[in-house]
């Protein structure tokens, strides 16, 4: 039987996947690894996943890495607590990576009680053009306002190709007039739905306006029977249990 936490694993896998594809990154995918390359200096899309507890792949984890750093790219790791052996803590030091922050993983059993959203503040669009994706874009980007990631994901995006997009993916805006506020992002992988991104412009924010694009994304599950798994910072997770969520694991990221 699978572990709880592997859904999780599998399903943001997937999403590395579609990402890197998205600017014609690298891809490198091994038993005890995946790696994220998409050749622009952003943390945000670079991402190391280990899949396992045991590096069994140590000298192209190493040369990975060593390659990205020559081109000054930076990334993160996102690794299941569960896997944070000697193996990868020796990994992160000897490569001066440092535990940026902790997210819970949370889960869904299934949909199927799921209701209609009650609140209609935003008016939610499915993206399907690039002036909706340039919508998604700015309320993305604007969450690094200030920041050297700011330009990097700006380079991105310029990159960004919706045609490399599978239909296992849905990308969402929410508008209040004709202002987009705010995202959302759903995956659908073998064994799970992931919902990812659902973010709000700061000067939007304590509306409501993320928890109607949450239970949104919700309805627009359409095999109810599915697991949804998502992760979520400590302020975040208790907006989640109000839906069901329930913690089955921990998330550490290194940058």
């Amino acid at each position: 039987m699978m572990a709880e936490q592997q859904l999780v694993i599998n399903n943001l896998e997937e999403k590395i996947r579609i990402f890197t594809q998205a600017v014609n990154g690298n891809l490198i995918i091994k038993e005890d690894f995946i790696m994220a390359n998409t050749e622009i200096p952003t943390d945000t899309f670079n991402i190391l996943l280990p899949k396992c507890a045991q590096i069994k792949n140590a000298t192209t984890i190493k040369s990975s890495i060593e390659n990205m750093a020559l081109k000054k790219y930076p990334f993160c790791t996102w690794i299941d607590s569960r896997y944070l052996s000697a193996d990868w803590q020796n990994l992160m030091e000897e490569y001066d990576l440092k535990e940026a922050e902790r997210n819970v993983m949370m889960k869904l059993e299934n949909t199927l009680n799921v209701g209609q959203r009650k609140s209609h503040q935003l008016t939610i669009t499915q993206v399907k053009n690039i002036e909706e994706l340039n919508a998604y874009r700015e309320v993305f980007i604007s969450l690094f306002e200030g920041s050297p990631e700011k330009d990097a994901l700006e380079i991105y995006f310029n990159n960004f190709s919706d045609e490399n997009l599978s239909s296992e993916i849905q990308m969402f805006i929410g508008r209040v007039g004709e202002i987009t506020v705010s995202t959302g992002l759903l995956i659908n992988s073998a064994d799970s739905y992931g919902i990812y991104d659902v973010m709000t412009k700061e000067t939007y924010r304590g509306k409501g306006y993320g928890s109607e694009m949450f239970q949104y994304l919700l309805t627009q599950i359409t095999d109810k029977q599915k697991t949804v798994v998502l992760q979520a910072s400590d302020d975040g997770k208790n907006i989640y249990k109000r839906f069901g969520f329930v913690d089955i694991g921990e998330m550490v990221v290194f940058e």
